[in-house]
């Protein structure tokens, strides 16, 4: 999981090792929140690049990396490392970030000059079975039943909500552009809440 400790990677670890996985390792400087949340290892990314770390090059290919900071840049060490399984034995790297994950869009070109790549990437690999599978996940896609689950693991305890230290952050002008900017810094270290209440 590359963005372990954000708002998005502390559920995503969680709900991985809660649906089986054998094994989560994850980028964050936050060492001891992530392994209380059940990442096996965490590589502080200031100190050692994940594609090439000797524990994780000597080990089993992964099944699935999930991108959920880095972009385009974390795709090609993924496939030069050869740390993820090929699509033939079911390999898949999950981006949630686009290629360049501080994106600014102002008109339709940008918006294709951004989502071709991702697009053709996604297609291509599909039919090569030396690659693993590239997807680019682009939103939220609602099952029926998915939030009643997830209520109910909040309530049993079973899933954490993580919030960034600075949170809850004053429902003020200050707060709020606060929050902005820690998010756009892209360091928080779970949600960063604007308490209005």
């Amino acid at each position: 999981v590359l963005g372990g400790s954000g708002g998005v990677g502390t559920f995503f670890i969680q709900l991985a090792k809660k649906e089986g996985a054998s094994f989560v390792a994850t980028t964050s400087t936050e060492k001891d929140l992530l392994l209380s949340l059940g990442a096996d290892k965490v590589i502080n990314y200031k100190e050692v690049n994940w594609w090439e770390d000797q524990e994780l090059l000597a080990a089993e290919p992964f099944d699935l990396i999930v991108d959920l900071a880095i972009g385009y840049e974390a795709w090609v060490h993924a496939n030069k490392s050869h740390m993820l399984k090929t699509r033939k034995s079911g390999g898949l790297f999950l981006a949630f970030a686009s290629d360049e994950p501080l994106l600014e869009v102002h008109s339709l070109w940008q918006t294709m000059k951004t989502l071709i790549p991702m697009a053709w990437r996604a297609f291509s690999t599909k039919y090569l079975s030396s690659s693993p599978q590239y997807t680019w996940h682009d939103g939220l896609e609602v099952k029926p039943g998915v939030f009643t689950e997830i209520v109910s693991l909040f309530e049993n305890g079973s899933l954490k909500v993580v919030l960034d230290p600075i949170s809850p952050l004053p429902f003020t002008e200050d707060g709020v552009k606060r929050g902005f900017i820690v998010m756009q810094e892209r360091h928080a270290h779970g949600k960063v809440v604007v308490q209005i209440a």
